[in-house]
């Protein structure tokens, strides 16, 4: 194949490369087409991850489970990882007698001879590696290892693309300070319970909650510590709630449980187990080893199979329970009855 050939080949490959729904698909189209082009037997990516801060292997071809199971290795260790700190592509003939090799016994297993492994570069640094085996006593020709570097620019420019899709979903979903639904992905999953409820004749809770002159603290101490109590707050909300309720944030420091398969009881036990956590909880505040404690008040509506509400109905009742909460004093739950919102409310003795 002729070199033009070969560039107009990677091109297209990296084209279809856009089109792919999420990094694992991405990942998996780089190790095939790696093959592929450098006519290896099997490949694997490795992408240096920012929190543990070690080079991990996120895909494979051609190779084993116990292989694509090795450690994570650090930046400068091993080949991979200097090929990632260098930013220069490595090439052994014969790998079982590369001292530079971390896992020689492991590639041993595997059969595999030779190896390229080239850097995945964006403009400041490597994110990662691209590596092809060949287990057969043909050792890769140079020319292949410019091809493979091709490719990998190439790469690097969908694998960044996919990161930035992924953070903009993130974006678009969750509120950043907290990592709980926003509005918007609330309603859409709220929206889904309430068919799910309806359709398996449970019922459903809805809980309004806020935090207890959270505005007099926050002009006090300052929007740090706000911030801060809000990340504190959410804990608590994320250590009372099962994996099947869904909370989100509605802005400020009002905050909403979707509750599935909760009655009445079970929203009353929920919004006591929350009321105390945040009764005996010490906020960080701005004065130096001195803390805040404050309440919270909690507004509940519940949704029965016999008599399911609309959405807003629901919303509007819970809301509604959450102001009569602010005017009993706060520090309390109410729950908002199966009649109209303009008659009584329940509220906590």
């Amino acid at each position: 194949m002729h070199d033009s050939q070969v560039l107009n080949r990677i091109f297209m490959l990296s084209e279809r490369m856009i089109v792919f729904d999420g990094l694992d698909d991405v990942f998996e189209h780089i190790v095939k087409t790696a093959v592929a082009l450098t006519h290896a037997e099997a490949a694997t990516i490795r992408i240096f991850d920012m929190d543990s801060g070690n080079i991990e292997i996120v895909k494979g071809f051609g190779v084993t489970e116990g292989f694509l199971s090795q450690p994570p290795i650090r930046i400068g260790e091993g080949i991979t990882g200097r090929v990632v700190q260098t930013g220069k592509p490595f090439y052994s003939p014969e790998i079982s007698i590369e001292p530079a090799c971390k896992n020689a016994e492991l590639a041993q297993l595997e059969g595999i001879r030779s190896i390229i492994c080239v850097p995945m570069k964006t403009r400041e640094s490597a994110i990662g590696s691209i590596s092809v085996y060949r287990k057969t006593n043909e050792p890769f020709e140079q020319h292949e290892m410019l091809i493979l570097s091709i490719f990998a620019a190439e790469a690097v420019q969908a694998v960044e693309k996919a990161r930035l899709l992924q953070e903009l979903h993130k974006q678009a979903t969750y509120d950043p300070l907290t990592g709980l639904y926003n509005k918007r992905a609330f309603m859409q999953k709220l929206t889904a319970e309430m068919d799910r409820s309806i359709r398996n004749n449970q019922p459903l809770s809805l809980l309004f909650l806020d935090l207890d002159h959270f505005k007099k603290f926050n002009d006090q101490h300052g929007h740090l510590m706000g911030d801060k109590m809000i990340h504190d707050f959410t804990s608590i909300l994320k250590q009372h709630c099962r994996k099947i309720d869904i909370v989100g944030r509605f802005g400020g420091d009002e905050f909403v449980i979707c509750a599935p398969q909760t009655d009445y009881e079970g929203a009353k036990t929920l919004a006591n187990k929350l009321l105390e956590t945040v009764r005996g909880q010490r906020f960080l505040s701005s004065k130096l080893d001195q803390y805040f404690q404050t309440t919270s008040s909690i507004g509940v509506a519940v949704s029965y199979p016999n008599e399911p509400m609309v959405i807003e109905e629901l919303l509007e009742r819970a809301d509604k329970a959450l102001y009569e909460s602010k005017h009993k004093g706060r520090d309390c739950y109410s729950i908002a009855p199966q009649t109209p919102v303009s008659k009584a409310i329940i509220s906590q003795d």
